[in-house]
């Protein structure tokens, strides 16, 4: 009778022990290439004369999310610089040349992560927070802080397609804006042409799949 219990008491622990592992998730290495290739970096610039409208979607990179604590996430964000876009072929192509953009030079912009702060919990799987990282563009690197929210869906690949195997999604959006002339981007020209900020507003899905 004594070992039947013992060996009930030694099932139990087990169980909560293994039941206690499977709670806890493990960081997850997130690829930020949307096999879908339908996310992307909205481009908004006004100015008196010519307000601007555009968008980028050859977003990459590798986030390593941490779904038990998310502040401790890390990883980065790279724009194909030659996929921004602007209203006309003209005009996107002025802004890829060397007096603006000079995309042949600086093949990429992006966004490494730094420092996470002031994470908070919005819904059943989405965090807001403060990001603090290294913004490269034009060659010029600055520290910048942004506000940024991350959706973590386990198991959703499937249900978004795209992919033949399942796993998670993760999907980050970030809305910020810049200086141009921070990033020495067409100094010469004048802000009343094109204005000097530039609001840019992200939204990328990444994939882990299993």
């Amino acid at each position: 009778m004594a070992s039947t219990v013992r060996a009930s008491l030694l099932l139990l622990s087990a169980s909560a022990v293994l039941v206690g592992f499977r709670g806890v998730l493990a960081p997850i290495t997130f690829d930020m290439k949307d096999p879908k290739g339908v996310s992307g970096l909205t481009i908004k610039v006004e100015s008196m004369l010519e307000p601007v409208r555009g968008h980028a979607t050859g977003i990459s990179g590798n986030i390593v999310f941490d779904p038990e604590h998310p502040e401790k996430s890390s990883g980065k964000i790279v724009v194909d610089a030659k996929t921004t876009m602007l209203g006309s072929e003209g005009l996107t192509q002025a802004m890829h040349q060397s007096w603006c953009m000079d995309v042949d030079k600086y093949p990429t912009i992006e966004f490494a992560v730094k420092k996470i702060d002031r994470v908070k919990k919005t819904g059943a799987d989405t965090w807001t927070a403060q990001v603090t990282g290294d913004f490269t563009f034009h060659g010029v690197t600055k520290t910048i802080t942004v506000n940024a929210s991350a959706t973590h869906l386990p198991n959703s690949i499937k249900k978004r397609g795209g992919m033949p195997k399942d796993g998670d999604l993760l999907i980050v959006r970030s809305a910020f804006s810049i200086k141009r002339s921070d990033y020495k981007v067409a100094p010469d020209l004048s802000t009343t042409m094109i204005g000097d900020t530039i609001e840019l507003d992200l939204a990328t899905v990444g994939v882990a799949p299993k």
